[in-house]
């Protein structure tokens, strides 16, 4: 059911303030009920309809989710979270960091390990009864190129200090995919943990169910983070200078209706009860800086949120972002990405771009370009490189070519009148 801002929304903002302290805990149980795990909250039935976030948390609960994800939990950043994600009726998947050996981390190194194990019994002890708190998660990809088995030992003894600290909600740990080796550890060495949280991508997620069979996990699983093809993954179309061809938005929101479609929906009576699809925001880090996010930097949304929004209520929304097709629908001097434009410093170029909007809506242009490798001071994609682009609001326009050599990035937006917008891009090389 949609979810919508009324006065009850006003009143559980005044109930608890930022920062406040609470003492009316949301109780979430796992059931087996003849061999079909179910969720409840509050001893109604429940599935997580979530969204990995970094902002937006408002537009989750007014677009049909019930639930966000966080990668750690701290005194300064935890308050706010909550008190967003409670007046809008939103429970939170609260991550608690532990360190990776990846990151020199050493679980051998008894005195740390206890030492980590407090400060998260600090953390439970300070937010377990806030009405927001759905969970648990112990680390974020702690498994991620780790070599000593220990770690399974450090996070089973943090959900049993969890269980006995919170008893009102379950225990879980996040990991990097389903790889049957470390699930079957994870069996043997962490029964205190009540569920598994898993970060897929296509095509991992279709399969999550057949790997955790294999590995005798027997208890329910969330997918925590899922979406496109991760950047890492090898089978990425790359141009001959080695930057990576990026799917247009309008690709990438099927790879989130198949997940949906194949990894989801099928496994709700198998183990399966929730996911968090990725990222419910704009990306501030990662190798393209335009790859995951599901906002632009304008708050408007790309197709995927209308897949996801069709998951959470049963229907999609009447107005669909714009549609641009495939790659084949930008053209840089007449070529595709996958042909590895070269350009030479400061040349006369043009692109043009085919787009439509699925309820005919008017639709606007903003192209700029980038240097691979830059970024806003928050990480975030940057403005472009001005003086480059004739008219950066035309369907098909005239551009210079950067003076300085190296790998660039052309990115066009077309944005609707109802905040929806599409991506394509195409990445150049001057030389």
């Amino acid at each position: 059911m949609l979810l919508t801002f009324s006065s009850c929304s006003k009143e559980r903002e005044t109930i608890i303030p930022q920062g406040s302290e609470v003492n009316e805990a949301t109780v979430f149980k796992f059931n087996n009920e003849s061999g079909v795990w179910r969720l409840f909250k509050n001893g109604e039935e429940w599935i997580a309809k979530g969204a990995a976030t970094n902002r937006n948390y408002k537009r989750v609960a007014e677009l049909g989710g019930n639930c966000i994800r966080t990668y750690s939990t701290s005194e300064e950043s935890s308050p706010s979270i909550l008190s967003e994600a409670y007046k809008n009726n939103l429970y939170v998947n609260m991550g608690l960091y532990i360190s990776r050996e990846r990151d020199g981390f050493d679980y051998n190194d008894e005195g740390k390990v206890a030492a980590q194990l407090e400060a998260c019994r600090k953390l439970v002890r300070r937010f377990r009864n806030h009405p927001a708190v759905m969970c648990w998660s112990i680390g974020n990809e702690a498994e991620s190129m780790y070599t000593n088995t220990k770690l399974w030992t450090a996070i089973n003894d943090i959900a049993k200090m969890i269980h006995e600290e919170d008893p009102n909600h379950p225990v879980t740990t996040t990991l990097a995919s389903s790889n049957v080796a470390n699930v079957k550890l994870i069996v043997e060495m962490a029964p205190e943990l009540d569920f598994l949280c898993i970060n897929s991508y296509y095509p991992n997620p279709m399969n999550i169910q057949a790997n955790l069979v294999s590995a005798g996990w027997s208890k329910p699983w969330m997918i925590t983070e899922f979406g496109q093809q991760g950047t890492w993954t090898t089978s990425i179309p790359k141009t001959s200078f080695g930057t990576l061809i990026e799917e247009t938005s309008t690709q990438k929101a099927q790879r989130y209706k198949e997940i949906y479609e194949k990894a989801v929906i099928p496994n709700l009576d198998k183990g399966c009860l929730g996911s968090f699809p990725f990222v419910w925001g704009y990306q501030n880090h990662g190798e393209v800086l335009t790859w995951y996010g599901l906002f632009d930097k304008a708050g408007n949304t790309f197709g995927a949120v209308d897949e996801i929004q069709k998951y959470w209520t049963g229907k999609y929304p009447e107005k669909l972002a714009p549609v641009i097709a495939d790659r084949n629908a930008m053209l840089l001097n007449g070529k595709i990405a996958d042909e590895s434009i070269i350009l030479s410093p400061s040349s006369e170029n043009t692109a043009s771009v085919s787009a439509s909007s699925p309820w005919g809506s008017t639709l606007s242009y903003q192209w700029l370009i980038y240097q691979e490798g830059t970024a806003d001071a928050d990480g975030s994609l940057p403005d472009g490189i001005s003086g480059l682009i004739e008219d950066e609001t035309l369907q098909a326009i005239n551009f210079k070519a950067p003076k300085a050599v190296g790998n660039y990035r052309l990115l066009v937006f077309v944005r609707d009148t109802n905040r929806k917008v599409a991506l394509s891009v195409i990445p150049f090389c001057v030389k």
